[in-house]
């Protein structure tokens, strides 16, 4: 099965790349909490949260740019 987004893509690597999508997609979940679209918000918050997980897990300095 194809993955949606690929975590493990090398234009991840930079840490603040990383912080900075975090940062945006839960944002934007507080953002349609705030407007009463608590489905979207758990969509994005929930997003935020796994992409979190991953990019703390994956190493990205074994994974080059071939």
């Amino acid at each position: 099965m194809r993955k949606l987004i690929d975590l493990y893509h090398p234009f991840f690597a930079p840490a603040w790349i990383r912080v900075a999508i975090v940062i945006v997609l839960a944002a934007w979940g507080l953002f349609e909490l705030s407007t009463g679209a608590v489905l979207w918000a758990i969509i994005f918050i929930g997003i935020g949260v796994v992409c979190a997980w991953q990019f703390a897990t994956i190493d990205y300095s074994t994974i080059s740019d071939e």
